[in-house]
């Protein structure tokens, strides 16, 4: 796996003698949006939860375009979820998990067979980043629309440019920018991920279950909640008697096996995560990728926020409760330099000041005094 750090390394410094290189032979054309673009490349790289928030506007660029060929270049960690919302007619992964060596291998035998598909129309959904920004001119794409900042330089390779306004949720930023390539979403493109009917070990049909994410977050650590503040949830859920509890991690969390608990750690894809979530009572996890999986498919969510605001991540609507203390320092991640988080403290006291107590009281509120399956 490519280590974050090395990777905003690249994107920063490298990315931008990369992009500055470019823009010497490639001027932005300010090409108008094809009115029927034959093919379309969609780049979105980092960040799962992402890729599922952007479900609806997906969906909505299939509709619009329905004649269009729609490919979509993710890493290899994310391709699974690209392909659960069904809006592309090819997902073309990066191996972004097999270390530097292998992804620019990759990078280079896909690139020859992206710029031959010649597309009409490419769309960067990155933040800011400079390597989707180089790619981006190294496709050739006839027209090609990505996020800008004031301040955030990669090159004059768009002929749309959408301000990135972090002052907002991010679907409000997938709304406007999918508005200039001429798609808007409606209520026909919600609804749930593609998943697996079956999901190994999880409970039956008809026993009701909370599910906790004791994952630790490779990526970003810091917006993990401590081990032992989801084992007080754990013990509560069980001594409550009404549910089930169904634990979920990306790698085996060591759990001694008692009544009315599912350890499904290390077990599960994202395809059989979203079937789990499909049957669930709640979900109480910290910000993560499987908390929008889990909104997706409908399920009832607590979320833990800290490093980064609710106000622009947060699942919407009144079946998700964000708890947030809301720091004089909160957020410290830095969308604008590849999410690299700029804390002061020694710990994440945004994240370990909110107590097993504060998520009980929450789980109570969004749960119905009588047991009922969504």
């Amino acid at each position: 796996m490519i280590a974050i750090g090395a990777a905003r390394f690249l994107d920063r410094y490298a990315g931008f003698w990369g992009c500055a290189l470019l823009s010497a032979f490639s001027r932005r054309r300010g090409r108008p949006l094809p009115g029927q673009p034959e093919k379309i490349l969609v780049l979105k790289f980092w960040e799962g939860g992402l890729i599922v928030m952007g479900a609806p506007w997906y969906r909505a660029l299939r509709r619009r375009y329905p004649a269009a060929k729609i490919d979509f270049l993710t890493l290899d960690v994310n391709a699974q979820i690209a392909g659960m919302v069904g809006a592309a007619d090819r997902i073309i992964p990066l191996r972004v998990s097999g270390g530097l060596a292998v992804f620019f291998a990759d990078l280079l035998r896909v690139l020859p067979a992206l710029r031959a598909e010649k597309y009409a129309l490419l769309l960067d959904l990155e933040f800011l980043s400079r390597f989707s920004s180089i790619l981006t001119a190294l496709t050739g794409a006839a027209c090609a629309a990505g996020f800008a900042r004031q301040g955030s330089w990669r090159g004059n390779f768009y002929d749309i440019e959408v301000p990135l306004r972090l002052e907002r949720h991010m679907t409000g930023n997938y709304a406007e920018f999918f508005a200039a390539a001429g798609v808007t979403a409606g209520s026909q493109d919600s609804g749930p991920l593609a998943s697996s009917p079956d999901v190994p070990g999880a409970p039956g049909p008809g026993v009701p279950y909370i599910v906790l994410n004791f994952d630790r977050k490779d990526l970003m650590p810091e917006r993990a909640w401590p081990r032992e503040y989801y084992e007080a949830v754990l013990e509560h859920t069980l001594a409550g008697g009404k549910y089930k509890a169904v634990v979920i991690s990306q790698r085996l969390a060591e759990l001694p096996p008692r009544p009315g608990l599912v350890n499904l750690s290390g077990m599960l894809d994202y395809r059989q995560l979203a079937g789990l979530f499909s049957r669930a009572a709640l979900f109480v996890t910290h910000d993560s990728g499987p908390l929008h999986i889990a909104a997706a498919m409908g399920c009832p969510t607590v979320s833990i926020f800290g490093p980064e605001s609710p106000s622009g991540y947060a699942p919407l609507g009144p079946r998700h409760k964000a708890l947030y203390l809301g720091l004089p320092c909160s957020p410290c991640v830095d969308a604008l330099k590849g999410k690299e988080l700029n804390c002061v403290r020694r710990g994440n006291d945004c994240v370990t000041g909110i107590t097993p107590a504060m998520v009980i009281k929450a789980m109570e509120e969004m749960l119905d005094p009588e047991v009922q399956l969504p």
